[in-house]
């Protein structure tokens, strides 16, 4: 049997030459002086006495002892153990209590909440309840460090626990004592599969305590959703939270509305949140309408992509994925297309040339998208995974599709847009769990206001990270990779490759098919993706070898044994699926079906055998003498229920179940109770493989990349070394891997040098020069990175002012009472006749210096057919002498106001209520600080006064003498100010994308563009509310002038 030290001490395993560390010079890029500090190291036995060594491990711990003690992190988690002390004093006392009185506790503590006491009050009690109803349902306690892990996120901080820590038992603490005020908690998680599972699965410890737990999933009707909403407790995904926001700002009623309007978001508990937010938060969710057509235009930049060549005829820039054509490609591109401007505003070609060579340099099949079904579908380079909703915008797409010869889906056009940034800021308060978050610290603080606490482990981390090892061309990476891993296999170690695409993923299969090594392979291809959790639970097993891009089961515990509870259920589909179903299955497995041969088999007990027997003749029976024929998905949904039914069901409720069932074949229950007894025999088998695997050195994490940020590294080192288990890591880079081209990174010296040296590029270099300087490498690029995220987010926060308005604006009109319709309408009109007053009418001249012609023309085109006769005759000169004769008295009476010698107004504000109204109008007036001040602002609210009185008691006589009842007549004025006000902000979505192209370009002109965007974008939504504005006034009184002509228009 192989020990850890031995198998980290493998031939191949040490490098060939070892150089001392050097201070890096520039992290982009080795300078050509720097081989003249390589020395060749000599090959040195240890000679440290046992003395030396012992000497040299305790000032290590000293160090690290005293790192701790003066880091904020070990004050704030020390003085969270006054917290854990509290719920450990009242543990014994809840024990105590029978289930009933334990469900009780919630009233008590809703109650005690409505009668003044804070939260805080009741969190050490409600904390020691959780706990002891997670006991009792699940089976599981909080560790004093998830008490730690609860009250951080419940203080609206960051929890940076390690893999395997039991991140999703600590939101159960949090997520129930912030639903006690009944505001409703979202646990937003990664993807769909981990928000059904954790709402499964831990809804199960809140349902016990009286709570509703809700699940947000694709496919969700808005009924589902709304009721799934409506609980104290809901599970989602980020995407589905994000959209879910958006459509409801772009419903017609507030029937169609599915989260808690008016106050949707109250409190959210987000799951691996440095990838919410962080690592998507470059990508914002947005909603598409079609636009233009114009199909045939990308197949033919396409062709034209093909002729130009790279340094020649365009230049790319690999950082910001970025094309500059030359004159030659221009002069090309122009003669292929038979144009003479490819910026012709006429002809424009110059747009879908520049994509059609960004598609074929950047977008590359089976690393950036696959193809299936005919359609390219985005592979998530973060995550690895497909996501089929998602599309690129700005012809993006098509131009990938043209490339591919794929249909041609039309362009798109935003109608709603927002990132996870912006939408997780909605959040009162906003908390969030990960693994890796601390590198990432001060990003969380600037933009969220939220600490990283790192919370210890509940046992010491003695997981090994081996140096890396820098290789000067990826053939040679990739052979010591294909060693590595049979050296480990041939040892037994279960060991985790991973990888950076599909393409990357599939050539490794390729060289361990080679060397005849069995293995599994997890990436974005649906015969892998189908089977992602049961991949990854079972890496941990003895002779495991398991190729994964970054998805590698993110949410999925890797167990060293393999995961009983997975391979329990393995065995009943394995014995019971051939008997529901006649159907083969529809993935392709033959990997997992090789890899499965070099596992040890489970030996199911005899008491497993006679049920497993027992439910694959009852699954017979019911299928023949019911006549039922199930398919292999159906079979499989029935084996998931009744695993679910023995995880919520006590096996004496089971057993109770199938006696009053004896009858009607009890098919389900009976499965449920041959999985308990499976899974006995399963956790036996996986303690004693687990133990076996723990001697050889646990799981081996290869790491065939440097990522653009440390912190994903780190994702895939916490996957060995969990909850204190032996493992290790080891990264293997080259210098011509992606992230050094992307960096413009000069690598061609090292390779001469390499071979200089050594005569052979194959070799690996290990030691702290070329580390710290691949490091260095690292860190600049999340500087990058990081300030590409904080423009993002600074020119969002323009846009969030404006959303935030509009969308308030939006929800105001929906879910308002009748009255509060009338109001909007009522401003808005009077705010038509304020701009239209301003316009022409300056207080600091006399009357005969403004523009009155121009003002009642333009008055009278917005009232259009609904004025009387009286006023249409009004001329310049009367308008003159009227204000003349005003500015002249000394008094007016403003309940009767009206101008002088001019037609009173309608007598439309009759009631108490539309006089109150009027008054408060012309208070808003007289407190307005937009109006110059000036000798003649007396006469120049009046007249606002007096023309919005005209307009708006017109508009009601209009209405009134239509004979429609108000119901209607509110749903006519809620349609038309809905529909315009998104029609407006549509248009001005689109302006606003231009504008954040468009600004960059003063730079040049010494112009910060930030400021530049702030103005302009300023500008534009002032204007867009102003001609929203006047729209909807118009589109009214248009109606209102001709209603069955408009009927259908605005009710469609």
């Amino acid at each position: 049997m192989a020990t850890a030290p031995s198998l980290l001490n493998a031939p191949f395993l040490t490098p060939h030459k070892t150089f001392p560390s050097a201070k890096p010079t520039s992290p982009f890029f080795f300078p050509s002086s720097f081989p003249s500090f390589l020395i060749l190291r000599r090959h040195r036995s240890n000679g440290q006495t046992p003395i030396a060594a012992s000497l040299k491990e305790n000032v290590g711990r000293f160090k690290k002892t005293w790192t701790d003690c003066t880091s904020l992190n070990w004050w704030v988690v020390r003085d969270y153990y006054r917290l854990v002390d509290s719920v450990n004093g009242l543990e014994l006392e809840i024990q105590r209590l029978s289930d009933e009185q334990l469900t009780a506790k919630t009233s008590e503590f809703k109650k005690r909440l409505n009668q003044g006491e804070s939260v805080s009050d009741i969190q050490a009690e409600a904390f020691a309840v959780v706990r002891e109803a997670a006991k009792r349902k699940l089976g599981m306690r909080h560790f004093d460090v998830q008490i730690i892990g609860g009250a951080v996120l419940h203080d609206g901080s960051i929890a940076e626990m390690r893999t395997g820590e039991g991140k999703t038992l600590v939101s159960t603490l949090a997520a129930y004592l912030n639903a006690l005020s009944g505001d409703g908690v979202h646990v937003v998680t990664v993807n769909d599969y981990l928000a059904q599972r954790d709402a499964e699965w831990m809804g199960r410890v809140h349902r016990f305590l009286g709570l509703s737990v809700g699940l947000i999933q694709k496919g969700m009707t808005a009924e589902e959703r709304r009721s799934n909403y409506r609980c104290d407790i809901t599970y989602t995904n980020n995407s589905e939270l994000g959209f879910d926001y958006l459509r409801d700002n772009l419903a017609g009623n507030s029937d169609q509305l599915v989260m808690r309007w008016p106050k949707p978001f109250h409190f959210a508990i987000v799951d691996e949140v440095d990838s919410v937010l962080i690592d998507e938060g470059r990508n914002p969710l947005l909603i598409s309408g079609e636009a233009s057509k114009d199909d045939a235009r990308y197949p033919v930049a396409a062709k034209v992509a093909e002729l130009l060549m790279r340094g020649l005829h365009y230049n790319i820039e690999l950082k910001d994925n970025s094309v500059e054509l030359t004159e030659e490609g221009i002069a090309l591109a122009e003669l292929a297309l038979e144009t003479n401007d490819l910026w012709d505003e006429n002809d424009p070609w110059a747009r879908f040339v520049m994509n059609a060579v960004k598609a074929k340099e950047f977008y590359r099949r089976d690393v950036q998208y696959i193809v299936r079904n005919g359609k390219a579908l985005i592979i998530n380079e973060l995550t690895g995974r497909v996501e089929e909703k998602r599309r690129w915008s700005e012809g993006i797409h098509q131009a990938v599709e043209a490339k591919e010869g794929l249909k041609i889906q039309a362009d798109s056009v935003v109608v709603a847009q927002i990132t996870y940034q912006s939408l997780f800021k909605l959040y009162p308060k906003l908390s969030g769990m990960t693994g890796t978050a601390k590198t990432e610290e001060r990003e969380f603080l600037k933009m969220f206001q939220m600490p990283v606490i790192e919370v210890p482990t509940n046992l010491p981390n003695i997981r090994k990270d081996l140096p890396t090892q820098a290789f000067a061309t990826a053939h040679g990476k990739w052979e010591y990779v294909s060693q590595e891993v049979e050296y480990m296999f041939r040892q037994g170690r279960p060991v985790l490759v991973g990888t950076t695409s599909v393409e990357n993923s599939e050539y490794l299969s390729d060289l361990l098919k080679d060397r005849n090594i069995p293995h599994s392979v997890l990436n974005a291809r649906p015969k892998y993706a189908a089977r992602e959790a049961e991949i990854i639970a079972q890496a941990g097993r003895k002779y495991a070898i398991t190729i994964s891009t970054n998805m590698a089961g993110r949410g999925t515990d890797i167990i060293l044994g393999g995961n009983p509870k997975m391979l329990a259920r393995e065995i009943i589909e394995d014995s019971l699926l051939v008997f529901l179903s006649g159907e083969a299955p529809t993935v392709e497995v033959s990997d997992m079906a090789v890899s499965r041969k070099v596992f040890s088999k489970v030996k199911v007990g005899p008491s497993s055998m006679a049920l497993l027997a027992k439910a694959a003749l009852m699954a017979k029976f019911v299928g023949k003498s019911e006549g039922k024929s199930w398919t292999y998905e159906e079979a499989k949904s029935i084996i998931s229920e009744s695993v679910e039914m023995s995880q919520s069901m006590s096996l004496k409720e089971l057993q109770k179940l199938i006696d009053e069932q004896s009858e009607m074949y009890p098919l389900g229950p009976s499965i449920a109770i041959t999985y308990l007894s499976v899974l006995k025999d399963c956790e036996v088998h996986c303690t004693k493989e687990g133990s076996e695997v723990k001697r050889l050195g646990g799981l081996h994490v290869i790491g065939t990349s440097l990522h653009e940020s440390r912190r994903i590294d780190n994702q895939l080192r916490g996957r060995a070394g969990r909850q204190g288990d032996p493992g290790s890591t080891r990264f293997m880079v080259s210098l011509q891997d992606e992230m050094f081209q992307k960096f413009n990174f000069d690598t061609e010296w090292a390779v001469k040098l390499i071979s200089k040296i050594t005569n052979d590029e194959d070799i690996p270099i290990e030691g702290d020069a070329i580390v710290k300087q691949l490091l260095g490498l690292q860190v600049n690029a999340e500087k990058y990175f990081f300030n590409i995220r904080k423009s993002l987010v600074e020119f969002d926060e323009v846009l969030e002012v404006q959303r935030k308005h509009v969308y308030d604006l939006r929800q105001l009109i929906l879910t308002g009472d009748d009255e509060s319709c009338s109001q909007h309408v009522f401003q808005y009109m009077q705010a038509v006749v304020d701009e239209t007053v301003f316009g022409n009418a300056d207080p600091l001249k006399h009357p005969r210096k403004w523009s009155l012609a121009k003002l009642l023309k333009e008055f009278i085109s917005i009232a259009g057919k609904l004025l009387d006769d009286s006023f249409a005759a009004i001329s310049e000169e009367d308008l003159l002498q009227s204000l003349k004769q005003l500015h002249e008295s000394n008094s007016v009476d403003i309940d009767s106001f009206h101008l002088p010698n001019l037609p009173k107004p309608p007598d439309g504000f009759r009631g108490i209520r539309r006089k109150n109204s009027s008054l408060q109008r012309w208070l808003a007036i007289c407190s307005d600080d937009s109006t110059k001040n000036g000798r003649y602002r007396p006469e120049v609210n009046l007249l606002r006064k007096y023309l919005g009185d005209v307009l708006i008691s017109t508009y009601l006589n209009t209405v009134q003498e239509s004979g429609y009842d108000d119901a209607y007549i509110k749903d006519i004025e809620r349609a038309v100010l809905v529909k315009t006000l998104d029609c407006f902000w549509r248009d001005h979505l689109a302006n606003m994308n231009r504008l954040s192209s468009a600004v960059n370009v003063r730079s040049f002109g010494h112009r910060n563009p930030l400021e530049e965007y702030k103005i302009d974008g300023c500008r534009f939504f002032i204007s867009m509310l102003s001609a929203a504005r006047r729209l909807t006034v118009e589109s009214l009184l248009h109606y209102w002038s001709s209603p069955m002509e408009s009927q259908e228009l605005f009710l469609s």
